[in-house]
């Protein structure tokens, strides 16, 4: 084996440059109040550094001199980048972010639409950058981009239809400006971070169309082209693409707007490790831009065209499509990349200077990186880097692998390069994936040999119905129905992989930093493989990580099994997770549904996804208002259930009788429960229920809520529901001090029809209790109420709400409680 097939670190320059700007983000990052003096002032000591270091070179025979000069370019660049975050996050005098939430009021802004519109049959979303804000004071000019959707009220009996809108368009709008909502739950989503990231800080919601108005448009030259591009793209592909999920596909591909792809197809993508294709990235530049560069040196030379004119033609024509089809798509991250290396591909092949991926990749993230620092933070940007520099460097090292006479015909030596590249691209993006989804899919090793030949295909057949659909009908319908053959294949990959595949992958729902280390160093150590010396390093240190992934946690008590107690943060509402260390689970309650969905589907089960879980041993509906029973629906088609247990009630409304439904038809074992019943689930906890009593004369639904106290050890979580006062005082002289909880949810959400001062006294712990109250931030209905907040206090109790800290986490040893900080 050539030992010079290996990567040679130190030859690519600009991955160094890039490293070092990139620690000077994620500095800037972690020392936000450092101002821009404090990183000028660190460039200047680097520049003294490399000063000092020139001038001992030359009065020194043997130095470390060289040492000094890279040291002090890395701590300029270093500086650099932390500067350039500081100024790109400096906030404006004129920010429009203190106007979001300043009152329940409707606000009016003008501004000018930066993207292109993505519309679907429910909403229109759009950026736009505001220059005004209309007033009850006036009007005063303000700077801000607004994550603008436009609507209509579901409550609406017809629901009205929005002006078109294009990119360039100068609008005024009228409605709800609010600040974005962060990350409330583990395993949720933090929208505030990913608006944020793209210099996004605000949400506008219109809900009228009479609340739009085109004042006209400030488009260029380019922004009027890119207009005309995506209605004539749109058009054909409306007209010659036979189904709607073809439509909904080419429209990513081309246009990169994902807003008609369902919620079923993108999770089928996920699951199979095929996202990628639906996500422009270098896959598309490459079909798109380089097999036109190919094809064009030929074309050019037939018509005897020289051969330095044929290059510059190729070479301006070729980046000239692919800067084209980077604004078509709206400029994502791993688009600009490819965009970035493809160009300096070309270039290099025009002046006829080597060149070498990892450089280039250098050369992309630091221009990335210096147009928006906080893409730093952006998944898609460290996805995108990743699964190019696996494939870089460890693909060959896969390839050399393959003997010789598996080899012998070019249809197997593309089969073994798609196998061997897709291998590399997941290894190499494992420890982004697991970092922030607990997950990586290895069924892509194989469905990706055919999905991207059916991607390649319809994306080809798709640029050929677009050229010729408004002169040729009859080669546009052929094209497209190439086209969309080719994409229904593509989403039957999908649709049968993930049937059949979505279980192959690692799961690891919270990797630990010692672990993606030792994955890291494992990966290095794979590309280092034909230079023993440097593999037998990386080696060596992998298994230090491996030990201290093993000890690390053993040291630092981590180890000890658990009871987890999860208040999840599901608005006005209760739904709380028991996870026991054996591996089992039990949902109290499912949060409330309204007309945009149920908080289930963005709460609970993305936790359940996150962590693993696949079934819920008990789930327990402590009564049957909307906002306890509003998400059994969904949890029910998503996970399995093995029996639910529930107060007996029934009740006159469709969210009940859509639950019967469900449960008769998965089979699933429901009963009604009353005092003295014991819900067996494992053997490591013991649940009782307190209430309601048998035969109860309880008149309120509330009131007749189910109550538990679950038993782990020495620790007591007391879960009472909905219940109010009359209930209160009934488990009172019941139970009396047996009632002391560790752990207790504040009944009715802090209502103060709940949470009698001798219900308090009796379920507080002595050891200072955890009392939970599961409150929306609005403070709905004037919940929880300030006399009961107080009442909780007075106890000595640790108060959390779910309104001011998201979701809470408890966790219990058997001896003692914690909250575990998830964040």
């Amino acid at each position: 084996m050539d030992p010079d097939s290996s990567v040679h670190w130190g030859a690519y320059p600009a991955v160094y440059v890039a490293v070092a700007f990139t620690l000077g983000v994620l500095g800037g990052s972690m020392f936000e109040s450092a101002v821009f003096s404090v990183w000028l002032s660190g460039a200047g000591g680097g520049v003294v550094l490399f000063a000092g270091a020139q001038w001992w070179d030359r009065s020194r025979l043997v130095t470390l001199a060289p040492l000094g000069r890279v040291l002090a370019i890395a701590v300029v660049v270093g500086c650099a980048g932390g500067a350039r975050y500081s100024i790109y996050q400096a906030s404006s005098p004129r920010g429009l972010a203190p106007a979001a939430g300043a009152g329940d009021d409707d606000v009016t802004l003008q501004g000018t639409i930066t993207d292109a519109p993505e519309q679907t049959n429910e909403a229109t979303r759009f950026v736009l950058t505001v220059d005004s804000l209309f007033g009850a004071r006036g009007t005063a000019a303000v700077e801000g981009r607004v994550r603008v959707t436009l609507k209509p009220s579901p409550w609406a009996d017809r629901p009205p239809s929005f002006p078109e809108l294009h990119q360039g368009d100068v609008t005024r709008l009228r409605g709800a400006l609010r600040r974005p909502p962060g990350l409330r739950n583990p395993g949720g989503f933090d929208y505030a971070g990913y608006l944020s990231r793209r210099g996004i800080c605000c949400t506008l919601y219109v809900d009228a169309p009479d609340h739009v108005d085109v004042l006209g448009n400030q488009r260029g030259v380019v922004q009027s082209a890119l207009v005309s591009v995506r209605a004539h793209i749109r058009h054909q592909v409306d007209r010659y693409i036979p189904s709607a999920g073809g439509r909904a596909v080419l429209s990513a591909l081309l246009l990169g707007d994902r807003s008609r792809i369902t919620d079923a197809q993108r999770d089928r993508f996920a699951k199979t490790g095929l996202m990628h294709l639906l996500a422009v990235s270098g896959l598309h530049v490459f079909l798109v831009g380089m097999v036109l560069y190919t094809l064009l040196r030929p074309l050019l030379l037939r018509f005897r065209t020289g051969w330095r004119a044929a290059e510059v033609i190729r070479a301006v024509l070729t980046v000239a499509v692919l800067i084209l089809y980077m604004l078509l798509t709206g400029g994502r991250p791993s688009v600009v990349r490819a965009v970035i290396m493809a160009t300096l591909f070309i270039g290099s092949i025009f002046f006829q200077r080597s060149t070498h991926p990892l450089n280039t990749l250098g050369v992309a993230a630091l221009i990335l990186l210096a147009v928006r620092p906080p893409m730093l933070f952006d998944v898609g940007f460290q996805l995108s880097m990743v699964a190019v520099s696996g494939i870089v460097t460890l693909n060959p090292r896969f390839l050399e692998m393959v003997p010789d006479r598996y080899r012998t015909s070019e249809a197997l030596d593309w089969a073994l390069s798609t196998a061997t590249a897709s291998a590399a691209a997941i290894l190499g993006t494992a420890p982004v994936l697991l970092y922030h989804f607990g997950w990586v899919s290895v069924a892509g090793l194989l469905l990706n040999m055919v999905g991207i030949p059916c991607t390649g295909l319809a994306l080809t057949s798709a640029i050929a119905t677009v050229a010729v659909g408004g002169v040729w009908t009859t080669a546009a319908a052929s094209f497209g129905s190439a086209a969309d053959l080719f994409l229904r294949g593509l989403l039957a990959t999908s649709k049968y992989g993930a049937a059949w595949g979505s279980w192959a992958g690692i799961r690891m729902p919270t990797p630990s930093v010692w672990e993606l280390l030792a994955l890291g160093a494992g990966l290095i150590a794979v590309a280092q493989w034909p230079r023993p010396r440097l593999r037998w390093r990386w080696i060596i240190v992998g298994g230090f990580f491996m030990v201290g992934s093993v000890w690390g946690p053993v040291v630092g008590s981590g180890s000890a099994p658990t009871l987890d107690v999860v208040f999840f943060d599901v608005g006005q509402g209760d739904a709380v997770l028991l996870k026991t260390s054996s591996d089992h689970h039990i949902l109290i309650d499912t949060g409330p549904r309204s007309p945009s969905g149920a908080a289930a589907e963005y709460v609970v089960l993305p936790f359940l996804k996150r962590w693993g879980i696949r079934r819920l041993d008990l789930v327990v509906i402590s009564h049957s208002d909307e906002d306890h029973l509003g998400g059994l629906p969904a949890l029910l088609r998503a996970v399995k259930v093995s029996r639910l247990a529930h107060n007996g009630r029934s009740a006159d409304t469709e969210l009940y009788d859509e639950t019967r439904r469900l449960l008769r038809q998965k089979s699933i074992t429901h009963q009604p429960v009353e005092r003295r019943d014991t819900l067996q689930v494992g053997p490591s906890i013991r649940v009782k229920v307190l209430s309601p009593p048998e035969q109860s004369s309880f008149q309120t639904e509330n009131n007749a809520s189910v109550v538990l106290e679950v038993a782990y050890g020495d620790v007591n979580v007391l879960l009472p529901g909905d219940i109010e006062k009359a209930a209160e005082r009934n488990l009172v002289r019941t139970y009396g001090e047996k009632l002391e909880g560790n752990v207790v949810k504040v009944p009715h959400h802090g209502s103060e029809t709940s949470s009698h001062p001798a219900f308090v006294d009796s379920a507080t712990d002595s050891t200072q209790t955890h009392a939970v109250v599961s409150v929306a931030q609005n403070q709905q209905y004037e919940m929880p109420n300030a006399n009961v907040i107080r009442r909780w206090k007075v106890h000595g109790n640790r108060l959390h709400s779910t309104a001011t800290s998201g979701a809470v986490w408890i966790k219990a040893n058997g001896k003692a409680t914690r909250r575990w900080q998830w964040r």
